[in-house]
């Protein structure tokens, strides 16, 4: 979509939206669209109309399975509330709103903590201030109280367009009117702003608190334009609103041809709005509800700057910790009982210098460079939750991508090292394995590299149960292709590359190195096993550089980091 800077009233032009498949169904038809200043603007219409998306194309969010053209032009920042609650669950209503703050650039002073306090009062979650938002390990906040808090935190920063899907969807009657109250007196707070959404079947009370309409059948426009003048268009087409009926439902039921073959084609609508529109206005168009004032001193989205924006995502990630120290726990308990049960199976090899001892020591260090890795899926499963609220803050421009990838590195350290050490502890101090400084170093840098796999697979999958599938894939590749079943000499000519793209192989050779280089076995036979640089020749792996090796490793974890961008 184009975005025009030459004319000061919000509008979009839209030359249909189109699936990006072979029969190129027609999602939203042809239509000029205008959304004026101070005004509480309501896309509404029969369910599978185009509402979403529309609003997509509004916050140029288009899905890759839609081809849109056209021209937008909302002129400043946005803020965009989709249906999903998505939300972290282990902040308060208080503390979630003071981390946008933070997020956003605000200082929390008293001026920013009374307007939080007004902004949960005005969405009646004066009384829930200190209950956590909740999540499938905790309880908290009702479906409709997390709504309510979503439209808090957007509105918190003081967007001057704000999209809304179905805010007051799960929401009981009052809560639904509250809501529109409030949005409708956040628009006519400062100049400049709109608040554009999306609602299913608003009752009549909120019907009357809408100021412009714009309603939608199978993609075509039906009307658009201020709320009051709705029922001259549908008068002027023969429709008359029953008396003490409830003007959007009866507009929603002539308007769908759905269940009632009498009921007037999409394209009849449309065709019938264009020519009263026109004969209305007196040939000019869409002047009578373009007239929109535009303002210098219009209130600024507020957003924090590159470094506020990474201390706070670092901070969020260290709260989550701290408040579900279980999530880590977990972990580290798991590793430390798969190290006590290989420390338990191989107790005191590296005592041991026969010839099944060097074989065994060549299988535990292929053991732990493959397994330890591979128990990184675990952490999948949070990580495409997370995404979910990543991808409506970076739509909502809290921080870029880049941002976000820097952060998660800075937040993958310190779960890693304490990985990386309690099974070195365990494991060094049970076999007897060498150089056990090293040892650590090879292993946090694997399991970082592995982090960032799952980071960057999870932004090429809509489920974790399919990023878990295709993670483990790439670890039983990267297993098979390290150098422990086939040294790189017996690989097939055309899979030879391979070898040097699995990040397993570097940290499995460098075990190898620690453990044999420069290292004699008296007891091997045969002899020439009795010298361990031998056996490094024997796996292609004597000639190698450590320090070539870890930097490798650290170039892995930050391509992976940058790729997820």
């Amino acid at each position: 979509m184009a975005e025009s800077t030459n004319d000061p009233r919000g509008y979009v032009k839209v030359k249909n939206v189109v699936t990006n498949t072979k029969n190129k169904k027609k999602i939203l038809s042809s239509m000029n669209i205008n959304f004026p200043e101070g005004k509480v603007t309501a896309i509404l219409g029969p369910s599978g109309c185009g509402k979403s998306t529309l609003l997509d194309l509004l916050t140029r969010s288009i899905s890759g399975g839609l081809i849109a053209v056209g021209e937008v032009y909302l002129p400043g920042k946005k803020a965009y509330l989709p249906q999903g609650d998505y939300l972290h669950g282990f902040y308060t209503c208080t503390s979630y709103m003071q981390h946008y703050a933070r997020l956003t650039g605000m200082k929390l002073d008293e001026e920013t903590n009374k307007k939080i306090d007004e902004i949960l009062t005005d969405l009646g979650l004066a009384s829930h201030k200190s209950t956590r938002v909740g999540d499938v390990f905790l309880s908290g906040l009702s479906g409709g109280q997390k709504r309510r808090l979503g439209i808090a935190l957007e509105a918190l920063s003081s967007p001057q367009n704000f999209f809304l899907d179905e805010p007051t969807s799960g929401l009981d009657a009052e809560s639904a009117f509250q809501v529109i109250r409030f949005l409708r007196r956040y628009v006519q707070t400062d100049p400049g702003r709109r608040v554009i959404l999306t609602i299913h079947q608003p009752s009549s009370f909120i019907w009357e608190m809408l100021d412009n309409i714009i309603f939608l059948a199978k993609g075509h426009l039906v009307y658009q334009g201020p709320r009051e003048d709705t029922k001259a268009f549908f008068e002027s087409c023969n429709y008359h609103t029953p008396v003490d009926y409830n003007p959007a439902d009866y507009f929603l039921t002539i308007t769908n041809d759905d269940f009632d073959d009498k009921n007037r084609a999409p394209e009849w609508w449309s065709s019938a709005f264009l020519n009263w529109n026109k004969e209305v206005n007196n040939d000019e168009g869409d002047a009578k509800q373009l007239v929109s004032s535009t303002n210098d001193d219009s209130a600024e989205t507020q957003r924090g700057n590159f470094f506020q924006q990474v201390t706070e995502l670092v901070r969020r990630y260290f709260t989550n910790l701290m408040l579900n120290p279980g999530i880590l726990a977990v972990r580290v308990a798991m590793y430390a009982m798969l190290a006590l049960i290989i420390g338990a199976l191989f107790w005191k090899i590296g005592d041991v210098s026969t010839y099944t001892s060097i074989q065994s020591r060549i299988a535990l260090a292929y053991y732990c460079a493959a397994f330890f890795i591979f128990m990184s899926i675990a952490v999948m499963p949070f990580i495409i939750i997370e995404r979910s609220i990543v991808d409506k803050e970076v739509r909502n421009g809290y921080y870029h991508p880049v941002v976000y990838q820097l952060a998660q590195g800075i937040n993958s350290i310190p779960g890693c090292a304490l990985l990386s050490f309690v099974t070195t502890v365990i494991i060094m101090s049970m076999t007897g394995f060498h150089e056990p400084l090293l040892y650590y170093v090879t292993m946090f840098l694997a399991l970082l590299c592995a982090e960032a796999l799952n980071q960057f697979i999870s932004h090429m999958v809509p489920h974790f149960i399919i990023g878990m599938a295709l993670v483990a894939g790439f670890f039983g590749l990267f297993m098979l292709f390290q150098g422990f079943m086939l040294v790189p000499s017996e690989f097939p000519s055309w899979l030879r590359w391979t070898y040097n793209t699995a990040f397993h192989t570097y940290a499995w050779r460098q075990f190898m190195y620690f453990e044999f280089h420069d290292k004699y076995f008296p007891a091997a036979i045969p002899e020439k096993f009795q010298v361990g640089n031998n056996v490094l020749i024997e796996y292609e792996i004597y000639d190698i550089s450590t320090t070539n090796d870890l930097v490798t490793l650290i170039g892995y974890a930050g391509n992976y980091f940058d790729f997820s961008v």
